[in-house]
């Protein structure tokens, strides 16, 4: 990180606050070293710790990273309106052919048409059939389980009512025949408009996952909701870019939110200027009118928790008050009838997702109570919680909340984790693949040496062979040679 903000000072925009930063993470006066880094960095002041996270993000953006997933979500984006023309298309023709239907319905449409429909009356009757006898079969069953044989009057009795029941239901049939070939044709268009009724629900359906899947992927830049009469900007971060809860992969989706709050921005200077601090004559003139300055009402609406200029924030983090911020807009305003209208939208997953906030912080607000009180304990009980977790197996999938107070530390790098093996800060882990052809290169030095050993014994047992040897085998000399001992 020193590194990095020492490359970062040659900028002339970077240059001041790089050099405040490194003034007390690196003092002149003392060794540059790992501990040294460690040791001023817990006396940083937060502001500059915050400082130092926002150059890191900021240049983020410039990292090749960055640029392809942005291309790639500009890519995807491409493909899901493609599809929700589609489906859009296909919907509308849908809807087309309901209105024919509906055309063709009134046409066929009988002038004392029979009350209930013969269609359902039907199906009601074969309903209560399949009733019956599914009751009979049971009864049936229940017979057979407490009597062993049965009564041949009552036998007689349910095949008499049977016969009936069938009678009727034929006699029903022909009826049905009989009716004019108009209602025939007027219940099959109404077939036929509940069926194009069922497609234009599914294609909805299609276009809300797109709808989702577009939101999820419009990443370049921040969508604020709207803003309200004194010019205040409203954001809610998880309305582009995420799912509503956050990534599902990510070390903190236990949470079940990603921030949790909507949060309320300052006008500008700009807007400030021009529609807050007004002119001497413009503000005369809302004085006579509303007894009081734009900026004095500002001021009574919003109360001390009010906003004065783009660099200050609020946010909002209960339902409740997100009620009250909904009635308080006027549905009236150029602008806030806007705003209104967003904020209504996602309203549900906005109040959502704050109880899910709350929820949260009171589960580890008592955790936190529950150590603090483990910590008040003996002396003994602590040393041996102490032993047991230096003697635990630390793995990747534990739960950190027992190892950490704080509830940001909980947070690690899974992306580097998965793609990488290894955070950052962490030196680079030899790979399987890498193991393996270390092996296969040592394995292969062993076998060259050995064939190396052999081909010399080889050598020597050919110059053995190749020199004449006395009795004892030993390779002759000259004068052996001569006198054939």
């Amino acid at each position: 990180m020193i590194g990095l903000l020492h490359r970062l000072s040659y900028r002339p925009r970077l240059r001041n606050p790089c050099d405040e930063i490194l003034a007390h993470l690196a003092p002149l006066d003392r060794e540059p070293t790992q501990d040294t880094a460690q040791e001023q960095y817990v006396t940083l002041d937060v502001n500059l710790r915050v400082r130092a996270l926002q150059i890191i993000c900021m240049l983020l953006l410039e990292t090749k990273a960055i640029k392809n997933y942005l291309e790639e979500c500009s890519i995807q984006m491409t493909e899901f309106r493609k599809e929700k023309i589609d489906y859009q298309r296909a919907r509308k023709a849908c809807l087309e052919e309901i209105r024919r239907l509906h055309e063709e319905r009134k046409q066929l449409q009988p002038e004392n048409p029979p009350s209930p429909v013969p269609e359902l009356e039907e199906l009601a009757d074969v309903k209560m059939t399949g009733l019956d006898d599914d009751s009979e079969a049971a009864a049936d069953t229940d017979d057979e389980d407490a009597h062993t044989g049965r009564s041949l009057r009552r036998g007689a009795d349910r095949a008499a009512e049977r016969k009936r029941r069938q009678e009727e239901e034929r006699e029903r049939k022909e009826q049905a025949a009989k009716l004019p070939k108009g209602s025939k044709q007027y219940h099959r268009v109404l077939k036929k408009i509940e069926e194009e009724k069922a497609k234009v629900k599914s294609y909805e359906e299609q276009i809300a996952i797109l709808d989702n899947d577009l939101r999820e992927a419009d990443c370049p830049r921040t969508r604020v909701l709207g803003k309200d009469r004194f010019w205040n900007r409203y954001y809610w971060f998880e309305r582009n870019a995420m799912p509503f809860e956050g990534l599902p992969t990510s070390s903190t989706a236990s949470a079940n939110y990603a921030n949790g709050r909507l949060w309320v921005q300052g006008p500008d200077d700009m807007e400030r200027e021009g529609f807050i601090d007004l002119p001497q004559e413009e503000n005369r003139k809302y004085i006579q009118r509303f007894k009081m300055t734009v900026r004095q009402r500002k001021e009574l609406e919003e109360g001390p928790a009010g906003v004065s200029n783009a660099q200050e924030w609020g946010y909002y983090d209960d339902p409740e008050s997100l009620d009250q911020l909904l009635s308080w807009l006027d549905a009236r305003g150029v602008r806030e009838v806007k705003l209104r209208k967003e904020l209504q939208l996602y309203r549900d997953s906005i109040a959502k997702y704050m109880r899910n906030r709350t929820e949260y912080l009171g589960k580890n607000a008592e955790e936190k109570k529950s150590a603090e009180s483990e910590e008040e304990g003996p002396a003994t009980t602590t040393t041996m919680s102490t032993r047991m977790s230096r003697r635990t197996k630390s793995s990747g999938g534990e739960d950190l909340s027992s190892r950490y107070r704080y509830r940001c530390l909980k947070w690690k790098n899974g992306a580097a984790l998965r793609e990488n093996g290894h955070l950052h800060v962490e030196p680079a882990r030899p790979t399987k693949k890498a193991k393996r052809s270390t092996a296969a290169a040592t394995a292969a030095a062993v076998d060259e040496t050995k064939e190396r050993e052999r081909e010399r014994e080889r050598e020597k047992e050919k110059e053995k062979e190749s020199k004449p040897t006395n009795r004892h085998g030993k390779p002759l000399t000259r004068q052996g040679t001569r006198y054939q001992f």
